[in-house]
This record gives C-alpha cells, sequence and structure tokens, in this order.
C-alpha cells in the first residue's frame, strides 16, 4: 500500500475494539462477515466511540439485510471480491472522508441521517454492480434498468441534452452508461434517489432541484469537449457538475429549518451563499457533498472539484483543469438562471485561479457556447419531478 500508511491487522472485532481504545485509527475497514460479532455492529461501536474515524465495511450481495441494518455507521461499502487497488482506493477516500469528520457540525449533521437516506438501496446496488464486468453484470444492469425505467429516461434526457444521441433515438440503458460513462450514471443514480426516486420521468416536466445539476454537467461536459478532454475525463469533470449541490439537496432534507434560514440570510445579507450557510448551519454545502461523494466510491478528483466548486482558490492543487472547468459551469449556469446578473453579483470571479490554469483568454468563448446551448427552466412545462 502506501509506504506513509501506519496499518494495525486484528482477528475479530473485540480484538480491534482493545487496538482501537489503546491508539484510535483515521480508517477502520472491516469485513461484514466475522465471529462473534459482523461488521455492521462493530462499525456501530466504532461510530459511538470514535466518531471522527472513517469506517468501510467489506461485503457480499448476501450481507444484504445486516447492511441496512449497519448503513448508519458506514461511510462507505466495497463489495466483494475486491483487488487490492479497490481497497487502497476505499482507504484513500477515507482519509479524505476524516478530514470532514473532524468537523463538528458535519459529524452532527451525518449522526442524524437516515440509513435509506445516506446510503440509497437504489444506488447501492448500482454501484454494486458497476464494481464488477462479464455477462452477469449486463444481465444485472439490465434487469436493473428493467426495475427502473424512470431513471433510464433520466440517463436518456442528459444525453439528448449534450446532443450526444438523435432525438429520435432510445438506446438501452448499457449503451447509454458507455455513451455518457459510468461516473455520470451513478451521479444520476444519486440525485434521482435523492429527489425520491420517481416512478416516472418527464424532460418537458422536472423540477428546478432536478434541471439545475443537469444545466451544471451539461456545461461541464460542453466546456471539457472544447478543450478536447477524452470521454473518461467528460466523464469525471460532468459527474462532479452533477454532484456539486447533492449536499443542498441533502440539507434541505434533513435539516429543512436551518437550510431555509441560510437561503434567508443570503438574501437579507445580499451575501454569497456559502457565507450565509456557515453562518447558519456550520457548514456550507460544498463540504457536505463532497463528504458523501466520499462515502459513495467517487474519486478522489471528483470530490475535490466538488469541495471547491465554489471557491477554486482554496483548493490544494494550485492549478487544476477540471475544477476550472466545473467552476466555469457553475458560474455559467448560475448567471443563466433567473435573476442571473443579481446573483453573480454577489460572487467574486476567481480571476487569479482562472489566469493561473490558463483559461483567461478562453472563458468567454466557453460562456458563448454554454449559454448557446442553455435551456431555461422557463421555457419548459410545469414540473412534477
Amino acid at each position: 500500500m502506501r509506504p506513509n500508511w501506519k496499518m494495525r491487522f486484528y482477528e475479530g472485532a473485540e480484538q480491534a475494539l482493545i487496538g482501537l481504545e489503546e491508539q484510535p485509527a483515521d480508517v477502520v475497514i472491516s469485513d461484514m462477515r466475522m465471529p462473534s460479532m459482523d461488521g455492521a455492529e462493530f462499525l456501530r461501536i466504532v461510530a459511538t466511540r470514535w466518531p471522527q474515524t472513517s469506517r468501510i465495511l467489506l461485503s457480499g450481495y448476501a450481507d444484504e439485510i445486516a447492511i441496512q441494518n449497519g448503513a448508519a455507521a458506514t461511510h462507505h461499502f466495497l463489495a466483494k471480491p475486491c483487488t487490492d487497488s479497490d481497497i487502497i482506493h476505499a482507504a484513500e477516500r477515507g482519509l479524505i472522508m476524516n478530514r470532514y469528520l473532524r468537523d463538528p457540525f458535519l459529524v452532527e449533521l451525518l449522526s442524524i441521517v437516515p440509513g435509506d437516506l445516506m446510503w440509497p438501496i437504489t444506488f447501492r446496488r448500482l454501484h454494486s454492480i458497476l464494481q464488477f464486468s462479464g455477462p452477469s453484470s449486463h444481465a444485472e444492469l439490465t434487469d436493473f434498468a428493467n426495475d427502473h425505467p424512470a431513471l433510464t429516461n433520466l440517463v436518456h434526457e442528459l444525453a439528448l441534452r449534450e446532443q450526444l444521441i438523435p432525438a429520435d433515438s432510445h438506446p438501452d440503458f448499457i449503451k447509454l452508461l458507455k455513451i455518457l460513462g459510468i461516473e455520470t450514471v451513478k451521479a444520476l443514480c444519486v440525485l434521482w434517489c435523492e429527489l425520491g426516486q420517481p416512478s416516472q420521468f418527464d424532460g418537458e416536466r422536472i423540477s428546478v432541484d432536478l434541471h439545475r445539476p443537469l444545466v451544471l454537467g451539461q456545461m461541464a461536459a460542453e466546456i471539457a469537449r472544447l478543450r478536447n478532454l477524452e470521454p473518461d475525463s467528460v466523464d469525471q469533470i460532468r459527474a462532479a457538475a452533477l454532484l456539486c449541490h447533492i449536499g443542498d439537496i441533502f440539507t434541505a432534507r434533513v435539516v429543512p429549518e436551518k437550510h431555509a434560514a441560510s437561503r434567508h440570510r443570503a438574501d437579507v445579507d445580499n451575501c454569497d451563499i456559502i457565507s450565509a450557510e456557515i453562518s447558519e448551519m456550520g457548514f456550507a454545502h460544498p463540504a457536505v457533498s463532497a463528504c458523501l461523494c466520499a462515502c459513495w466510491g467517487f474519486s478522489h478528483q471528483i470530490i475535490e472539484n466538488i469541495a471547491f466548486h465554489h471557491r477554486p482558490e482554496s483548493a490544494p492543487t494550485d492549478r487544476s483543469e477540471s475544477l476550472l472547468i466545473v467552476y466555469a459551469a457553475q458560474h455559467f449556469a448560475r448567471k443563466a438562471g433567473v435573476d442571473g446578473v443579481t446573483r453573480a453579483q454577489k460572487y467574486d470571479l476567481a480571476r487569479g485561479f482562472i489566469t493561473r490554469c490558463g483559461a483567461a483568454a478562453d472563458w468567454q468563448v466557453w460562456e458563448r457556447a454554454c449559454i448557446g446551448k442553455h435551456v431555461p427552466l422557463e421555457a419548459t412545462k410545469p414540473h412534477n419531478f
């Protein structure tokens, strides 16, 4: 693994708890199947005694019921069988999570989240299927799509918006997965789950909560293609843009009064939403979004782009093309929205970061391309999503 990691191994949960009493850990990885105490129960104890420790559960399909019981205590699930690389990447995401779990306000928020919201069953099913390949996975994806036709329609809508498929075509879920990419489809699944997992979806009847991330994803993908990036990079960038505001959706459901108060403060004080959220809740939605995406197994790059999409100059990476593109999509989408000019004035443009990334000369070109292909929500029919 990593040379600067200090690792300890225990034969069972009881020995591990004794070891953690002697020296706490930043990340704990547990198998679901253990003698005397299963992994879910073990991680519930860890969550109570060491809430700042990131918790990862190794599990198989047969552990579904036990996983549901332990969902609230688990930050990340890793399906078996898995490779050494899978475990390394999970541990790295655990270390990212650990930084967020040092924020007591965020820990408090996560402690009151219902398990089905923290780990939607439908997303967990898709996430598990996508970790494997071959005929069985192909059949499972087909079954998944048949069970959730509304999600397929949502994926189809984004492909249409980006003009990646003809208007009269109806590719199946697996074809759409290949066109848009795994990370994008996972992101759309998360959005669909967190917005209530409706049984029907019509692209011409859409709520602002869903329209907004679709606009961000479309604009980010448009800029990425203007930069001639590879499809995998476009996929990662689009996924980050789609999930930038999942923390906003999340806090609106979990702490609605505080969420509403932060919006009121932003309006009354005429300040940016980040300042208002920190004032009212103690944290801002990018941190929640990034924390959740670390739980859900998205890559480090996606997490960083989400965490700093409002304030890219604060990112640990001095120059990041992917973060720049996500930030640009956020900026252009804000300007394209209702009262966009007024809202945009609350936010200082990160000119230094744009210049460091060598994009100052391209900025207006990107904006014209994004705005030119933008379909305002007002032009659609009344929404029911």
